[in-house]
Protein backbone atom coordinates (compact mmCIF):
# COMPACT_ATOMS: atom_id res chain seq x y z
CA UNK A 1 0.00 0.00 0.00
CA UNK A 2 1.78 3.13 -1.28
CA UNK A 3 -0.26 5.92 0.24
CA UNK A 4 -0.79 9.15 -1.66
CA UNK A 5 -1.01 12.50 0.11
CA UNK A 6 -2.74 15.04 -2.13
CA UNK A 7 -1.05 18.33 -2.95
CA UNK A 8 -1.58 21.30 -0.67
CA UNK A 9 -3.96 24.10 -1.61
CA UNK A 10 -3.36 27.82 -1.97
CA UNK A 11 -5.39 30.95 -2.57
CA UNK A 12 -6.86 30.96 -6.05
CA UNK A 13 -7.44 27.19 -6.05
CA UNK A 14 -10.92 25.76 -6.58
CA UNK A 15 -12.71 23.80 -3.86
CA UNK A 16 -15.76 21.67 -4.61
CA UNK A 17 -18.49 21.36 -1.99
CA UNK A 18 -20.49 18.13 -2.30
CA UNK A 19 -23.14 16.41 -0.17
CA UNK A 20 -22.59 12.62 -0.03
CA UNK A 21 -24.80 12.17 3.04
CA UNK A 22 -27.68 14.16 4.54
CA UNK A 23 -29.67 16.98 2.92
CA UNK A 24 -28.27 20.50 3.12
CA UNK A 25 -29.73 23.95 3.71
CA UNK A 26 -29.36 26.40 0.85
CA UNK A 27 -28.65 29.45 3.01
CA UNK A 28 -26.02 27.61 5.06
CA UNK A 29 -24.17 26.35 1.99
CA UNK A 30 -24.21 29.80 0.41
CA UNK A 31 -22.74 31.24 3.61
CA UNK A 32 -19.96 28.64 3.50
CA UNK A 33 -19.35 29.40 -0.17
CA UNK A 34 -19.05 33.10 0.62
CA UNK A 35 -16.73 32.40 3.55
CA UNK A 36 -14.25 30.45 1.41
CA UNK A 37 -14.40 33.10 -1.28
CA UNK A 38 -13.36 35.72 1.28
CA UNK A 39 -10.35 33.46 1.98
CA UNK A 40 -9.33 33.64 -1.68
CA UNK A 41 -10.69 30.31 -2.94
CA UNK A 42 -12.99 29.63 -5.84
CA UNK A 43 -15.97 27.44 -5.01
CA UNK A 44 -17.78 24.97 -7.22
CA UNK A 45 -20.94 23.40 -5.82
CA UNK A 46 -21.92 19.86 -6.68
CA UNK A 47 -24.51 19.82 -9.46
CA UNK A 48 -27.03 18.00 -7.25
CA UNK A 49 -26.07 19.42 -3.86
CA UNK A 50 -29.52 20.88 -3.12
CA UNK A 51 -31.53 17.79 -4.03
CA UNK A 52 -33.34 15.81 -1.34
CA UNK A 53 -34.59 12.26 -0.98
CA UNK A 54 -36.04 11.54 2.47
CA UNK A 55 -33.06 11.87 4.86
CA UNK A 56 -30.54 12.00 2.00
CA UNK A 57 -29.12 14.77 -0.19
CA UNK A 58 -30.72 13.29 -3.28
CA UNK A 59 -30.79 9.76 -4.66
CA UNK A 60 -27.68 7.63 -4.39
CA UNK A 61 -26.93 7.94 -8.10
CA UNK A 62 -26.74 11.74 -8.04
CA UNK A 63 -24.69 11.88 -4.86
CA UNK A 64 -22.10 9.45 -6.23
CA UNK A 65 -22.17 11.35 -9.53
CA UNK A 66 -21.19 14.55 -7.70
CA UNK A 67 -18.45 12.65 -5.87
CA UNK A 68 -16.94 11.24 -9.05
CA UNK A 69 -17.32 14.55 -10.86
CA UNK A 70 -15.45 16.44 -8.16
CA UNK A 71 -12.47 14.08 -8.41
CA UNK A 72 -12.53 14.05 -12.22
CA UNK A 73 -12.90 17.81 -12.67
CA UNK A 74 -9.46 19.19 -13.58
CA UNK A 75 -10.45 22.63 -12.30
CA UNK A 76 -11.13 21.30 -8.80
CA UNK A 77 -8.14 21.16 -6.44
CA UNK A 78 -9.87 20.08 -3.23
CA UNK A 79 -13.18 18.73 -1.96
CA UNK A 80 -15.06 19.57 1.24
CA UNK A 81 -18.17 17.70 2.25
CA UNK A 82 -21.23 19.72 3.20
CA UNK A 83 -22.32 17.75 6.28
CA UNK A 84 -22.66 14.29 7.77
CA UNK A 85 -25.89 12.65 8.87
CA UNK A 86 -26.35 9.42 6.97
CA UNK A 87 -25.90 8.14 3.44
CA UNK A 88 -22.21 7.66 2.62
CA UNK A 89 -22.33 3.90 3.20
CA UNK A 90 -25.05 3.61 0.53
CA UNK A 91 -22.55 4.88 -2.06
CA UNK A 92 -19.70 2.45 -1.40
CA UNK A 93 -20.87 -0.24 -3.80
CA UNK A 94 -21.19 2.43 -6.53
CA UNK A 95 -17.84 4.20 -6.11
CA UNK A 96 -15.14 3.73 -8.74
CA UNK A 97 -12.10 3.62 -6.48
CA UNK A 98 -9.78 3.77 -9.48
CA UNK A 99 -11.16 7.24 -10.24
CA UNK A 100 -10.20 8.31 -6.72
CA UNK A 101 -6.77 6.68 -7.01
CA UNK A 102 -5.98 8.28 -10.37
CA UNK A 103 -7.15 11.76 -9.35
CA UNK A 104 -5.99 12.26 -5.74
CA UNK A 105 -7.25 15.47 -4.16
CA UNK A 106 -7.63 17.07 -0.75
CA UNK A 107 -10.84 15.57 0.68
CA UNK A 108 -12.26 16.58 4.06
CA UNK A 109 -15.16 15.62 6.30
CA UNK A 110 -16.04 13.78 9.50
CA UNK A 111 -19.00 11.97 11.08
CA UNK A 112 -20.74 9.95 8.33
CA UNK A 113 -17.94 10.91 5.91
CA UNK A 114 -15.71 8.54 7.93
CA UNK A 115 -17.07 5.75 5.72
CA UNK A 116 -15.61 7.40 2.62
CA UNK A 117 -12.26 8.21 4.24
CA UNK A 118 -11.87 4.62 5.44
CA UNK A 119 -12.72 3.18 2.04
CA UNK A 120 -10.57 5.69 0.11
CA UNK A 121 -7.64 4.74 2.33
CA UNK A 122 -8.22 1.01 1.92
CA UNK A 123 -9.11 0.83 -1.76
CA UNK A 124 -7.61 3.98 -3.32
CA UNK A 125 -4.54 4.47 -1.10
CA UNK A 126 -5.59 8.11 -0.60
CA UNK A 127 -4.78 10.10 2.51
CA UNK A 128 -7.84 12.23 3.24
CA UNK A 129 -8.59 14.59 6.13
CA UNK A 130 -10.91 14.14 9.07
CA UNK A 131 -12.03 17.66 9.78
CA UNK A 132 -14.72 20.33 9.49
CA UNK A 133 -17.39 20.59 6.82
CA UNK A 134 -19.07 23.37 4.90
CA UNK A 135 -22.54 23.51 6.46
CA UNK A 136 -21.50 22.13 9.83
CA UNK A 137 -18.55 24.43 10.55
CA UNK A 138 -18.05 27.10 7.89
CA UNK A 139 -21.57 28.53 7.68
CA UNK A 140 -20.28 31.76 9.22
CA UNK A 141 -17.64 34.40 8.57
CA UNK A 142 -16.16 33.67 12.01
CA UNK A 143 -15.74 29.89 12.50
CA UNK A 144 -14.54 28.55 15.84
CA UNK A 145 -10.89 29.52 16.28
CA UNK A 146 -9.22 26.11 16.73
CA UNK A 147 -11.35 24.60 13.98
CA UNK A 148 -10.42 27.30 11.49
CA UNK A 149 -6.73 27.39 12.39
CA UNK A 150 -6.26 23.61 12.27
CA UNK A 151 -8.19 23.23 9.01
CA UNK A 152 -6.13 25.80 7.13
CA UNK A 153 -2.90 24.35 8.46
CA UNK A 154 -3.96 20.98 7.04
CA UNK A 155 -5.09 22.57 3.78
CA UNK A 156 -1.73 24.28 3.35
CA UNK A 157 0.43 21.39 4.54
CA UNK A 158 1.60 23.09 7.75
CA UNK A 159 2.59 20.58 10.47
CA UNK A 160 0.58 20.58 13.68
CA UNK A 161 0.55 18.60 16.90
CA UNK A 162 -2.44 16.97 18.56
CA UNK A 163 -2.59 17.18 22.35
CA UNK A 164 -3.95 14.79 24.97
CA UNK A 165 -5.06 15.49 28.54
CA UNK A 166 -5.64 12.00 29.95
CA UNK A 167 -3.63 8.80 30.11
CA UNK A 168 -5.44 5.47 29.91
CA UNK A 169 -2.37 3.36 29.22
CA UNK A 170 1.08 4.94 28.90
CA UNK A 171 3.46 4.03 26.11
CA UNK A 172 4.58 4.84 22.60
CA UNK A 173 3.17 3.73 19.28
CA UNK A 174 3.68 4.31 15.58
CA UNK A 175 1.47 3.70 12.58
CA UNK A 176 -0.89 5.32 10.15
CA UNK A 177 -3.83 7.34 11.46
CA UNK A 178 -7.09 5.42 11.09
CA UNK A 179 -10.51 5.64 12.70
CA UNK A 180 -13.00 8.47 12.99
CA UNK A 181 -16.63 8.26 13.97
CA UNK A 182 -17.21 4.99 15.83
CA UNK A 183 -20.82 4.32 14.80
CA UNK A 184 -19.98 4.97 11.15
CA UNK A 185 -16.94 2.69 11.27
CA UNK A 186 -18.85 -0.26 12.68
CA UNK A 187 -21.46 0.15 9.93
CA UNK A 188 -18.66 -1.01 7.61
CA UNK A 189 -18.21 -4.30 9.45
CA UNK A 190 -18.65 -7.12 6.96
CA UNK A 191 -16.74 -5.41 4.17
CA UNK A 192 -13.01 -4.88 3.66
CA UNK A 193 -12.09 -1.63 5.44
CA UNK A 194 -9.40 -2.35 8.07
CA UNK A 195 -5.88 -1.20 7.04
CA UNK A 196 -3.35 -3.93 6.40
CA UNK A 197 -0.58 -2.04 8.20
CA UNK A 198 -0.08 -0.90 11.78
CA UNK A 199 -2.35 1.96 12.79
CA UNK A 200 -3.10 4.42 15.58
CA UNK A 201 -6.84 4.38 16.14
CA UNK A 202 -8.49 7.77 16.69
CA UNK A 203 -12.16 7.68 17.59
CA UNK A 204 -15.09 9.85 18.64
CA UNK A 205 -18.90 9.84 18.64
CA UNK A 206 -21.98 11.83 19.60
CA UNK A 207 -25.29 11.16 21.37
CA UNK A 208 -24.72 7.46 21.93
CA UNK A 209 -25.47 5.79 25.29
CA UNK A 210 -22.46 4.08 26.84
CA UNK A 211 -23.83 0.58 26.36
CA UNK A 212 -24.03 1.20 22.61
CA UNK A 213 -20.50 2.55 22.56
CA UNK A 214 -19.46 -0.62 24.40
CA UNK A 215 -21.22 -2.78 21.80
CA UNK A 216 -19.55 -0.92 18.95
CA UNK A 217 -16.08 -1.17 20.46
CA UNK A 218 -16.66 -4.92 20.93
CA UNK A 219 -17.59 -5.27 17.26
CA UNK A 220 -14.17 -3.92 16.31
CA UNK A 221 -12.29 -5.78 19.03
CA UNK A 222 -13.82 -9.04 17.77
CA UNK A 223 -12.20 -8.48 14.37
CA UNK A 224 -8.87 -10.31 14.13
CA UNK A 225 -7.26 -7.81 11.74
CA UNK A 226 -8.28 -4.88 13.95
CA UNK A 227 -6.69 -6.48 17.02
CA UNK A 228 -3.58 -7.41 15.07
CA UNK A 229 -2.86 -4.01 13.52
CA UNK A 230 -3.93 -1.54 16.20
CA UNK A 231 -0.86 -0.14 17.98
CA UNK A 232 -2.31 2.80 19.89
CA UNK A 233 -5.52 4.66 20.67
CA UNK A 234 -6.34 8.38 20.62
CA UNK A 235 -9.75 8.91 22.21
CA UNK A 236 -11.53 12.06 21.09
CA UNK A 237 -14.76 13.38 22.57
CA UNK A 238 -17.87 11.32 23.15
CA UNK A 239 -20.39 14.10 23.54
CA UNK A 240 -23.94 13.62 24.77
CA UNK A 241 -23.36 10.32 26.59
CA UNK A 242 -25.76 9.20 29.28
CA UNK A 243 -23.17 8.50 32.01
CA UNK A 244 -19.69 10.04 32.10
CA UNK A 245 -18.44 7.63 34.77
CA UNK A 246 -19.47 4.60 32.73
CA UNK A 247 -17.76 6.15 29.71
CA UNK A 248 -14.47 6.50 31.58
CA UNK A 249 -14.68 2.90 32.76
CA UNK A 250 -15.36 1.75 29.20
CA UNK A 251 -12.46 3.65 27.64
CA UNK A 252 -10.07 2.31 30.27
CA UNK A 253 -11.40 -1.21 29.65
CA UNK A 254 -10.92 -0.89 25.87
CA UNK A 255 -7.31 0.24 26.38
CA UNK A 256 -6.67 -2.65 28.75
CA UNK A 257 -8.33 -5.24 26.52
CA UNK A 258 -6.33 -4.20 23.46
CA UNK A 259 -3.19 -3.72 25.57
CA UNK A 260 -1.90 -0.73 23.59
CA UNK A 261 -0.90 2.83 24.59
CA UNK A 262 -4.06 4.92 24.91
CA UNK A 263 -4.57 8.62 25.56
CA UNK A 264 -7.68 10.78 25.70
CA UNK A 265 -8.91 14.32 25.41
CA UNK A 266 -7.99 14.92 21.78
CA UNK A 267 -10.00 17.49 19.82
CA UNK A 268 -11.57 14.93 17.50
CA UNK A 269 -15.22 15.72 18.01
CA UNK A 270 -18.69 16.61 16.84
CA UNK A 271 -18.29 19.71 19.01
CA UNK A 272 -17.37 23.13 17.68
CA UNK A 273 -13.62 23.05 18.48
CA UNK A 274 -12.08 20.34 16.33
CA UNK A 275 -8.68 19.63 14.82
CA UNK A 276 -8.18 18.40 11.28
CA UNK A 277 -6.02 15.29 11.03
CA UNK A 278 -4.65 13.53 7.91
CA UNK A 279 -6.47 10.21 7.68
CA UNK A 280 -3.87 7.61 6.70
CA UNK A 281 -0.73 9.66 7.36
CA UNK A 282 2.10 8.10 9.36
CA UNK A 283 2.18 9.26 12.98
CA UNK A 284 3.80 8.73 16.35
CA UNK A 285 1.79 8.56 19.56
CA UNK A 286 3.65 9.42 22.76
CA UNK A 287 0.85 11.12 24.62
CA UNK A 288 0.53 13.75 21.89
CA UNK A 289 0.25 12.77 18.23
CA UNK A 290 3.00 13.92 15.88
CA UNK A 291 2.48 13.48 12.14
CA UNK A 292 5.55 12.62 10.07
Amino acid sequence: MNLVKPRILAEGDTIAIIAPSGPVEYDQIMLAKSYFETKGFKIKLGSHIFETDRYLAGEDKVRVEDLHSAFLDEEVNGIICARGGYGAIRLIKMIDFEVIRRHPKFFCGYSDITALSAMFLKHSDLITFSGPMAQSDFNTYEPQGLTEESFFKALRGIPQEYYYNKIYKAGQAEGIIFGGNLSTLVSLCGIDFIPERDFIFFVEDVNEPVYKLDKMFQQLINMKQFRKNIKGIAFGEFTGVDDEQWLELLLAEVASTLDVPAYGGFSFTHGEAKQTIPYGAYAKLDGNIIID
